[in-house]
């Protein structure tokens, strides 16, 4: 498995973030398989530095011009989710390690769930009612509180 560390714009950086984006496409010249972990480094090009902020998913899959004519020569289409934890992971693993990333999952899940608030309402008035039900359920969903609960139960000891 490999890193591979990309400059990413705060426009798609924050889509990243929030969930709304799950894929990139990128030049094809990293070898990149599924499994690899993507560093996504957020980079302002209007001052030419970055950020500080990043976020890292793991390549679930990958889509080439091999695989379908309509991607561009030498490029590829990267999907990818949340990290998976390394199947070792546990032996080093701690109660605040843990309740840092219930939080850090919990934070990412309002975001969704507030994005998805924001696209569902923005289909209430046309006539895309299984796409406004289809966010308003993302937006319902319990997975900030219980990432959220879990944390506060693992704090308590």
């Amino acid at each position: 498995m490999n890193r591979h560390e990309l400059k990413t714009w705060p426009k798609y950086f924050a889509a990243v973030r929030s969930g709304q984006k799950r894929f990139e496409i990128r030049r094809n010249d990293r070898e990149f398989k599924v499994g690899d972990i993507l560093v996504l480094r957020e980079f302002d090009p209007s001052t030419d530095t970055y950020t500080g902020q990043f976020e890292e998913r793991q390549i679930t899959f990958l889509l080439s011009e091999e695989d379908y004519g309509g991607v561009i020569h030498g490029f590829v289409a990267i999907g990818f989710g949340d990290v998976a934890p390394h199947p070792d992971a546990a032996d080093n693993l701690t109660p605040e390690a843990l309740a840092d990333w219930h939080e850090t999952a919990a934070s990412n899940a309002a975001l969704r769930a507030q994005e998805a608030r924001k696209v569902s309402e923005s289909y209430a008035e046309s006539n895309m009612g299984v796409a406004r039900d289809r966010h308003a359920a993302v937006a319902d969903a319990a997975e900030a509180g219980f990432h959220a609960a879990a944390a506060r139960i693992v704090r308590k000891g």
